[in-house]
């Protein structure tokens, strides 16, 4: 059980869970053979969220939108590796959203904007605002996010990851994530790295240098280093440093997105259950327990 002061705004990452439900319950179907495991999986998540954990007054839940964004302009193949939507899965967004929208809970997508950066810059407002942030996702983007009063819950299990949990475990700062992401490369995301260098080369060399831009200040020094290959890992950084740097570029979440919702109007007032029986009737959904 998580213990904080404060009941935090909790920001769902919605098209992570989204996908995570759908192929977890991907062969659950309505009289009419129509799939519904995503929406299922996601009301129950937010049950899990809800009930079990943290029964905090304010969530959102962030989705992606299908618009290109300013990162597929700078590198045509970002992302590119990843399969089209299945039809299966497409087909249960809208009726997701009606039974959202009808129950009482916040929803938001901007066109050509990443969840991410949405999540980054609404965790970013409502900290500043001096409220506390919950990140519901196990994506090691987030980790960049990481402050004293924005973590992030992994419900897989119920870890919650802080600046301490990160300096422990990597020994670097959650700032830090982004430069470690920029040398060692993201495959799911298809950001490129630095060729040849892993996590445990990128992690040394920052453990040295703090950041990306002072181990290049510094590149002479790296092949100094008690590090397997140190004249390599030199000549590979000075190498590809152009694609270092996008890299970089590709894996920093922004946090500056004009956001025009406040923590007060993402209030989660009650759960009307008789609204969400009608949903579950209509859709046709066959497991009637979920909040």
């Amino acid at each position: 059980m998580y213990y904080i002061k404060k009941k935090p705004v909790i920001i769902i990452d919605g098209t992570l869970y989204l996908y995570r439900s759908y192929f977890t319950f991907q062969y659950f179907k309505n009289d009419q053979e129509n799939p519904y495991g995503a929406i299922y999986g996601m009301l129950k998540t937010i049950k899990n969220i809800l009930v079990k954990y943290y029964n905090s007054k304010k969530i959102i839940i962030i989705f992606d939108s299908s618009k290109k964004t300013f990162r597929n302009k700078i590198f045509t193949e970002y992302k590119n590796n990843r399969p089209k939507m299945p039809n299966a899965l497409y087909v249960q967004i809208q009726p997701l959203f009606h039974i959202l929208k009808e129950i009482g809970i916040k929803t938001l997508s901007i066109p050509g904007i990443e969840a991410d950066d949405i999540i980054g810059s609404f965790a970013h407002k409502v900290e500043k605002s001096g409220e506390q942030v919950l990140i519901v996702s196990h994506d090691k983007d987030m980790i960049q996010l990481v402050t004293n009063n924005i973590n992030i819950l992994n419900i897989s299990n119920n870890e919650i990851i802080t600046p301490k949990k990160i300096q422990e475990k990597y020994g670097i700062y959650p700032q830090e994530f982004i430069d470690l992401l920029a040398l060692m490369g993201d495959k799911s995301d298809n950001i490129p790295g630095v060729p040849k260098i892993g996590i445990k080369t990128a992690l040394f060399l920052l453990q040295k240098f703090s950041n990306i831009q002072n181990i290049y200040n510094n590149l002479e020094k790296v092949q100094l280093l008690s590090l397997r290959n140190a004249k390599n890992v030199s000549n590979q950084l000075k190498t590809y440093k152009n694609i270092a740097f996008l890299s970089y570029k590709l894996a920093q979440i922004k946090l500056d997105i004009p956001i025009y919702v406040n923590s007060n109007d993402i209030i989660l007032k009650k759960i009307c259950f008789e609204k969400l029986s009608s949903m579950i009737e209509k859709y046709n959904i066959k497991q009637k327990k979920y909040l």
